[in-house]
């Protein structure tokens, strides 16, 4: 992450509240939705515009995105600021939060969920992906744009000294370019909740894709 510089990227509009112009007639371009991502040492919180038919398809047709009014977290030190405008990297990314609409219905296809976790820096990601009816997940995952919806998905990371977790955030949006080690894991193995990095090293990993 860097001080914004004139760039072709899209411009993400963070607000601290979902405050728009009010005038006669007058209609926002696209909704306010909610925005938090994880970088390797921050976490940037606020709203953004929706310009897509889902964030998924916002973060993957943009390879930088300008922010403004953005709250970043060091996740290092434990502080918080504010910037007036930032230039965030999608390859920086980690994971977002999915928020807004789902898409459109008309395009979606039966799938099949395949458990998962995903080592990526201080983060663990896990959740599940959802992959066509019959695919081989491992096959579908490197196939797909570098950011992948996981549904059910929690993460969990480290800040100033101290182990954090977000439980059952919903959908996470994860950089599968970013992965240091992917293992396929089980249902159950989400549901007791029990999984960490150690854990999953034990086992044997998976090549990142």
């Amino acid at each position: 992450m860097h001080p914004a510089q004139s760039s072709a990227g899209l411009l993400l509009a963070l607000q601290r509240l979902p405050e728009d112009v009010y005038e006669p007639g007058f209609v926002a371009e696209a909704p306010l939705v909610r925005f938090v991502a994880y970088a390797d040492q921050g976490r940037i919180a606020g709203w953004v515009r929706l310009r897509a038919d889902r964030l998924t398809d916002l973060l993957n047709a943009h390879e930088e995105l300008l922010l403004t009014d953005a709250d970043v977290e060091d996740l290092v030190g434990g502080t918080t600021q504010t910037v007036d405008a930032l230039t965030v990297r999608r390859g920086d990314l980690v994971a977002v939060h999915a928020s807004g609409p789902r898409g459109d219905e008309a395009r979606r296809r039966p799938t099949r969920t395949h458990a998962i976790a995903i080592e990526s820096g201080r983060f663990l990601i896990c959740g599940l992906l959802h992959a066509p009816v019959g695919a081989d997940p491992r096959v579908d995952l490197a196939a797909r744009p570098p950011m992948v919806p996981l549904t059910d998905a929690w993460i969990e990371y480290w800040s100033d000294g101290r182990h954090r977790r977000d439980l059952a955030v919903g959908t996470l949006v994860v950089n599968r370019e970013r992965a240091d080690a992917v293992w396929w894991v089980t249902e159950s193995d989400l549901a007791d909740e029990l999984l960490s990095p150690a854990v999953l090293r034990a086992r044997a990993p998976e090549p990142s894709d």
